[in-house]
């Protein structure tokens, strides 16, 4: 009897390539924050961090970040050096069109009803002196 060859399935990563990305994990910014090996200087204390093929590939942090670490190369943080937090998270994906969840939609808004604003007016009335 002849053996038939398996019906090839697509990999995995074929898949994966079809979900949209979410936004970037707090794990991966801080990834992003301890190990940034490029900073591009931005003027009034702000710069760009983010990590370099050579940083993606180290299997430590590959092993933390799991499946997310393909983001790296994504991602970058503006950074506030005076300040000292995050000004801004760029993310790439957003950029190619792969993904819109930085942009605000119709189900971002809302309008309060006639009751909910009978219910303000109400509780504005009993706090005010």
């Amino acid at each position: 009897m002849p053996k038939q060859a398996a019906a090839k399935r697509p990999s995995t990563d074929e898949y994966l390539r079809l979900v949209t990305p979410q936004p970037p994990s707090g794990a991966l910014i801080n990834a992003i924050l301890e190990h940034a090996d490029v900073r591009h200087d931005l003027g009034e204390g702000r710069v760009l961090l983010r990590l370099s093929r050579r940083g993606i590939r180290k299997a430590a942090i590959r092993r933390r970040l799991g499946r997310e670490a393909t983001r790296l190369e994504e991602v970058s943080l503006v950074w506030d050096d005076e300040a000292g937090q995050i000004v801004r998270v760029c993310d790439d994906a957003e950029s190619s069109g792969q993904v819109d969840w930085a942009e605000p939609s119709e189900s971002d808004r809302f309008e309060l009803t006639e009751a909910g604003l009978a219910y303000l007016a109400n509780f504005e009335a009993e706090w005010r002196p």
